[in-house]
Protein backbone atom coordinates (compact mmCIF):
# COMPACT_ATOMS: atom_id res chain seq x y z
CA UNK A 1 0.00 0.00 0.00
CA UNK A 2 1.22 3.78 -0.92
CA UNK A 3 1.58 5.39 1.93
CA UNK A 4 -0.56 8.49 1.65
CA UNK A 5 0.71 12.16 3.18
CA UNK A 6 -1.32 13.99 1.60
CA UNK A 7 -5.00 15.09 0.24
CA UNK A 8 -4.88 17.37 -2.05
CA UNK A 9 -8.82 19.17 -3.12
CA UNK A 10 -9.37 20.40 -6.44
CA UNK A 11 -12.09 22.14 -8.37
CA UNK A 12 -12.86 21.44 -11.84
CA UNK A 13 -13.38 24.95 -12.57
CA UNK A 14 -16.67 24.35 -14.44
CA UNK A 15 -19.71 26.64 -14.37
CA UNK A 16 -22.81 25.41 -12.64
CA UNK A 17 -24.63 24.77 -15.54
CA UNK A 18 -22.37 22.62 -16.96
CA UNK A 19 -22.75 18.62 -16.92
CA UNK A 20 -19.64 17.22 -15.51
CA UNK A 21 -18.90 13.95 -13.78
CA UNK A 22 -16.48 11.02 -13.59
CA UNK A 23 -16.70 10.07 -17.44
CA UNK A 24 -16.55 13.73 -18.60
CA UNK A 25 -13.57 14.49 -16.55
CA UNK A 26 -11.83 11.17 -17.56
CA UNK A 27 -12.34 11.98 -21.28
CA UNK A 28 -10.58 15.56 -20.98
CA UNK A 29 -8.06 13.87 -19.01
CA UNK A 30 -7.72 11.18 -20.87
CA UNK A 31 -7.36 13.46 -24.48
CA UNK A 32 -4.36 15.06 -22.30
CA UNK A 33 -2.76 11.51 -22.99
CA UNK A 34 -2.82 10.38 -19.66
CA UNK A 35 -3.98 6.93 -19.01
CA UNK A 36 -7.47 8.04 -16.79
CA UNK A 37 -8.93 10.93 -14.83
CA UNK A 38 -6.56 12.27 -12.54
CA UNK A 39 -8.65 12.27 -9.14
CA UNK A 40 -9.20 9.52 -6.92
CA UNK A 41 -12.79 10.87 -6.02
CA UNK A 42 -15.06 13.63 -7.96
CA UNK A 43 -17.94 15.15 -5.81
CA UNK A 44 -20.60 15.96 -8.20
CA UNK A 45 -22.85 19.20 -7.73
CA UNK A 46 -25.50 17.02 -5.84
CA UNK A 47 -23.07 15.61 -3.45
CA UNK A 48 -22.32 12.31 -4.98
CA UNK A 49 -18.95 11.06 -4.85
CA UNK A 50 -18.01 9.39 -7.66
CA UNK A 51 -14.61 6.89 -7.46
CA UNK A 52 -12.02 8.02 -10.33
CA UNK A 53 -8.78 6.87 -10.63
CA UNK A 54 -8.37 2.99 -10.84
CA UNK A 55 -6.42 1.60 -13.69
CA UNK A 56 -6.24 -2.03 -13.51
CA UNK A 57 -9.95 -1.71 -12.47
CA UNK A 58 -10.17 -3.50 -9.90
CA UNK A 59 -11.98 -1.13 -7.69
CA UNK A 60 -9.15 0.15 -5.58
CA UNK A 61 -8.44 3.37 -6.08
CA UNK A 62 -6.36 4.11 -2.93
CA UNK A 63 -3.44 1.85 -4.83
CA UNK A 64 -3.27 3.95 -7.94
CA UNK A 65 -0.83 7.07 -8.24
CA UNK A 66 -2.94 10.15 -9.08
CA UNK A 67 -2.43 12.63 -11.59
CA UNK A 68 -3.83 15.45 -10.43
CA UNK A 69 -0.81 17.63 -8.42
CA UNK A 70 2.95 17.51 -10.76
CA UNK A 71 5.64 16.12 -8.42
CA UNK A 72 3.09 15.27 -5.75
CA UNK A 73 0.84 11.95 -7.05
CA UNK A 74 3.10 9.17 -5.40
CA UNK A 75 2.03 10.21 -1.77
CA UNK A 76 -1.47 12.38 -2.05
CA UNK A 77 -5.04 11.12 -2.96
CA UNK A 78 -6.56 13.82 -4.97
CA UNK A 79 -10.22 14.76 -4.40
CA UNK A 80 -11.62 17.33 -6.77
CA UNK A 81 -14.94 19.12 -6.60
CA UNK A 82 -17.41 20.09 -9.38
CA UNK A 83 -17.65 23.99 -10.18
CA UNK A 84 -15.32 27.10 -8.93
CA UNK A 85 -16.19 29.52 -11.50
CA UNK A 86 -19.32 31.39 -13.07
CA UNK A 87 -20.90 31.21 -16.57
CA UNK A 88 -18.63 34.03 -17.60
CA UNK A 89 -15.33 31.84 -16.48
CA UNK A 90 -14.19 33.67 -13.47
CA UNK A 91 -13.89 32.69 -10.00
CA UNK A 92 -16.52 31.96 -7.54
CA UNK A 93 -16.55 29.76 -5.29
CA UNK A 94 -20.48 28.21 -6.06
CA UNK A 95 -20.01 24.95 -4.53
CA UNK A 96 -23.36 23.58 -3.29
CA UNK A 97 -24.55 22.96 0.19
CA UNK A 98 -24.28 18.76 -0.88
CA UNK A 99 -20.78 19.23 -2.29
CA UNK A 100 -19.36 20.99 1.07
CA UNK A 101 -21.69 18.03 3.04
CA UNK A 102 -19.74 15.11 1.11
CA UNK A 103 -16.16 16.87 1.07
CA UNK A 104 -16.15 16.58 4.78
CA UNK A 105 -17.89 13.28 4.88
CA UNK A 106 -15.07 12.03 2.28
CA UNK A 107 -12.07 14.05 4.40
CA UNK A 108 -13.45 12.40 7.51
CA UNK A 109 -12.80 9.31 5.73
CA UNK A 110 -9.57 10.05 4.15
CA UNK A 111 -7.92 10.67 7.51
CA UNK A 112 -9.19 7.76 9.47
CA UNK A 113 -7.73 5.76 6.81
CA UNK A 114 -4.82 7.36 6.38
CA UNK A 115 -3.87 8.97 9.83
CA UNK A 116 -1.23 11.21 10.02
CA UNK A 117 -2.57 12.66 6.30
CA UNK A 118 -2.70 16.28 6.13
CA UNK A 119 -4.89 18.98 3.72
CA UNK A 120 -3.84 20.39 1.43
CA UNK A 121 -5.67 22.38 -1.78
CA UNK A 122 -4.29 22.59 -5.23
CA UNK A 123 -3.03 26.15 -5.04
CA UNK A 124 -0.35 25.15 -2.17
CA UNK A 125 1.09 23.56 -4.54
CA UNK A 126 1.23 25.13 -8.20
CA UNK A 127 0.23 28.78 -9.56
CA UNK A 128 -3.42 28.12 -9.33
CA UNK A 129 -6.24 29.26 -7.04
CA UNK A 130 -7.59 26.14 -6.60
CA UNK A 131 -9.93 25.32 -4.96
CA UNK A 132 -10.65 28.65 -4.55
CA UNK A 133 -11.59 28.45 -0.71
CA UNK A 134 -8.63 27.74 2.32
CA UNK A 135 -9.26 23.92 2.92
CA UNK A 136 -8.12 23.26 6.41
CA UNK A 137 -9.85 26.59 7.25
CA UNK A 138 -12.80 24.45 5.84
CA UNK A 139 -12.06 21.28 7.17
CA UNK A 140 -10.71 22.97 10.91
CA UNK A 141 -12.86 25.90 11.19
CA UNK A 142 -11.01 29.52 11.11
CA UNK A 143 -9.15 29.57 14.13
Amino acid sequence: MRKITDIIIHGTATPPSMHVDVDVVRRWHMARGWDDIGYHFLILRNGIIEDGRDLDKDGNIFEEVGAHTYRYNENSIGIALVGGVNEDRKIDVNYTYAQYTSLKVCLDSMLYRFPGASLFGHREYAKTKCPYFNVRDFYYGSQ
